[in-house]
This record gives C-alpha cells, structure tokens and sequence, in this order.
C-alpha cells in the first residue's frame, strides 16, 4: 500500500512541476519576445536593433511587499509588465503568500545609441538603506 502512496505522491509533484514549467515558458512566449534576458545578464551588455524587442524577466515575490522599481533610459520604451505568479495545487487566483514567482517587461528599442536599463529590488515604502538587489542592464541600440 505504502508503494502505490508513494507513487501518487510521486506523480502529484511530477504534475505540479509540470504546471509550473508550462506557465513559465506561457509567460515567456504570451509576451511575444524572441530574446529573453534575465537576472543572468546583469552588467552585462546587449545589441539590438532599432525597432526590436526583448523581454526581461527577473524573479519576483510581491506577495511580501518587494517588487522590482525598473528605470530605463530615453530611448527604450515599456511595451508591456506582467507578473506570472507560481499556480497554486487548486488553481485559485491570487498570490501565493511567501511564493517568489516571475516580473516580465516587454521593452522596445526606440533610439540609437547606448542606453541602460536600471533596477532595484525592494519594499516601495521602505527607505533605500543601499543593500538593495541593483539589477543593470547596458543596451547598444544599432
């Protein structure tokens, strides 16, 4: 008997990595990008041409007041920002209180020339105390 509860437990969490692998890559492809950068790409350098898009996806866990506060400079413009957050076992809508899930933006290259993404990661109505996850992001626009 133990074996069989094993095996449904088993399937149970192959199903809800399976759901979470779905919405992910959902996420990724609703947004309509074809490059995807993430939190691998910090100070980092990216080419783009004028005209194109791409998407950055950064984790995000709002659901305990932190959240991503993005700038960007004159020549890149916010075509969309969706969070994607984990699906819980029984399919609610809502956050998962505690459960970190994923930020994306869908940013457009406007203008030429060397522009920059600037992120930090924090409480909005906290005060900046400079130990703030800082995400930056150097965009060359061909």
């Amino acid at each position: 008997m133990s074996n069989v509860r094993n095996g449904i437990i088993t399937l149970m969490i192959y199903l809800i990595l399976a759901v979470m692998l779905v919405t992910v890559c959902a996420a990724s492809n609703e947004a309509g990008c074809v490059t995807e950068i993430t939190e691998n790409y910090n100070g980092k350098i990216i080419q783009i041409t004028r005209g194109e898009s791409f998407c950055l996806t950064l984790k995000e866990n709002p659901s305990t007041g932190y959240s991503w506060q993005l700038s960007l400079s004159k020549g890149l413009s916010l075509v969309n920002s969706n969070y994607y957050s984990p699906v819980p076992l029984n399919n609610a809508p809502g956050l998962i209180v505690g459960a970190s899930g994923n930020h994306s933006w869908k940013i457009k290259a406007l203008a030429k020339g060397d522009q920059q993404i600037k992120g930090i990661y924090r409480r909005s109505w906290e005060k900046q105390t400079g130990k703030e996850e800082i995400f930056t992001l150097n965009v060359v626009v061909l």
